[in-house]
């Protein structure tokens, strides 16, 4: 069985988290573009100890730009919603790699989502957008799960001119993520035997370092990574989208 199993839609994305991963039990599997995709490859998944997805995803909101990295709180799909209750550690590790994340809604939607519709779903509290990770994040059943995206498109982008630069911004971004992922799967799996203290002293050494961003969410996974905390093992249930909406 595979101890880290991680999804990307493109091969390009597929190339950058491999790069990224140290040597080990790890496997990336490329799904295909868009849901349909994502939903064939879900139903033939390898057998894994974790599941993540990871990969290029696109702003809803004006704040984030390219090269930010959203972890999601949630997956949202329609009027339907699954939690991600890894969000803040899976944070903190980026942190104390130095790569200060974002958490939040992430939203899968069925085609590509442009202009007044992007400021919709930011409206819903939404701060992300991709086309695959839903059918990956209902095929994880009770694994530990993880969404990961890397902003490639913004929502104030002004010229097509742009979107190739940002792209190249995104791509290095993700290279770096391995390591994070490959921690997190080893301690949501329980290969993991470091103790909550040492979590805590790492999410305090990323705090120190300046990463600003990162701190508050080392903090919260600090917070939740006690033993009488939700640290993700909790089976997930999905619920309906307008009682999980952020206001």
């Amino acid at each position: 069985m595979t101890a880290l199993l991680v999804c990307t839609a493109l091969g390009i994305e597929a190339r950058a988290v491999r790069h990224g991963l140290p040597p080990g039990d790890a496997l990336v599997l490329r799904t295909g573009m868009g849901p349909e995709r994502a939903a064939r490859a879900a139903a033939r998944l390898p057998s894994a100890d974790a599941l993540a997805v990871a990969g290029f995803g696109g702003a809803v909101r004006e704040d984030l730009r390219a090269g930010d990295v959203l972890v999601a709180t949630e997956v949202r799909f329609g009027e339907r919603a699954l939690p991600c209750p890894w969000a803040p550690f899976l944070a903190a590790e980026l942190a104390r790699h130095g790569l200060p994340a974002r958490t939040g809604p992430l939203v899968t939607c069925d085609h590509v989502v442009t202009g007044a519709e992007r400021g919709l779903l930011a409206e819903r509290g939404a701060l992300a957008v991709d086309m695959e990770t839903w059918p990956l994040a209902e095929a994880a059943g009770g694994l530990p799960f993880a969404a990961l995206r890397v902003i490639a498109d913004t929502a104030d982008v002004r010229s097509p001119w742009a979107v190739p630069a940002y792209g190249v911004v995104a791509y290095r971004v993700l290279r770096r993520i391995g390591p994070a992922l490959a921690r997190w799967a080893a301690h949501a799996s329980g290969a993991d035997h470091t103790t909550d203290a040492d979590h805590a002293m790492d999410a305090g050494s990323a705090t120190r370092a300046g990463h600003a961003t990162g701190a508050d969410h080392a903090m919260d996974a600090g917070r939740r990574t006690g033993p009488d905390a939700d640290d993700g093992s909790a089976p997930r249930e999905e619920r309906p989208f307008p009682s999980s909406r952020e206001g």
